[in-house]
């Protein structure tokens, strides 16, 4: 997951490891074994100043490591500056997913051709197209990161940018706007950036939504707003 920002701003990454294993069934009742997938935030990284090109290689470098490349759904926050840094990685050969938080009600897939998306493929694959982008309510990301949380099905491994993720995490709070009855969601202290919220948040969302949703055995929480995010119950 990458969440792109202005050079004054901060960009982040964050990856996801899917822990998936085999819990046996019960033999009583004579159900089948499960695959459980839990998910491990094993990597976050920061990072203030960087133009977009310096954006785009870093995240071209963390996806040809050995153990990512070809195995890996690369999704990026497309809200706002995304574009340049989507159109590189597109040059360097990866498929970003782009994630466009909206206010809408429902999701929705918005396709391109392929030519228009790809610079090269528009004679050896006229009319074919590919999904360009997904606008996702900011609501459902929410939802799916309290989710996530609820059901035990994410942790963070220890690092240097562990407490930070949690700092943002507690201080990301659901804003009302009294006057036209709107909610927003967003860091509750300025000072208090949200971007590693950002990257979770549609880490979150994929894997509840996109990411082999008829694998998941875990029960659908609704999200007790009155709880809060919980921090805490990240190990």
């Amino acid at each position: 997951m990458a969440d792109i920002g202005k050079k004054r701003d901060f960009f982040a990454l964050m990856l996801f490891y899917d822990n998936a294993h085999i819990a046996d069934g019960n033999k009583t009742l004579e159900t089948p074994d499960r695959v459980l997938h839990r998910y491990d935030i094993t990597n976050i990284e920061q990072y203030q100043g960087l133009e977009y090109g310096e954006m785009a290689a870093r995240i071209v470098t963390v996806m040809e490591h050995p153990r990512l490349k070809n195995n890996t759904e690369l999704i990026v926050d497309g809200t706002g500056v995304g574009d340049a840094v989507i159109e590189l990685l597109r040059k360097h050969g990866l498929y970003p997913v782009p994630i466009i938080f909206t206010g809408g009600k429902t999701a929705a897939d918005n396709y391109a051709k392929m030519g228009n998306v790809f610079t090269g493929t528009a004679g050896r694959l006229a009319g074919a197209r590919v999904l360009n982008s997904v606008s996702v309510p900011k609501k459902d990301l929410v939802d799916a990161g309290i989710v996530l949380v609820q059901q035990g099905r994410v942790a963070v491994a220890p690092g240097k940018w562990k407490d930070r993720f949690l700092e943002q995490l507690g201080n990301f709070k659901e804003k009302h706007n009294e006057r036209t009855g709107n909610k927003k969601y967003e860091a509750g202290d300025e000072e208090v950036h949200d971007d590693l919220v950002v990257c979770y948040l549609m880490g979150a969302w994929w894997i509840l939504n996109r990411k082999g949703r008829n694998a998941i055995e875990e029960r659908r929480l609704e999200p007790d707003r009155t709880a809060g995010w919980e921090p805490a119950d990240f190990m």
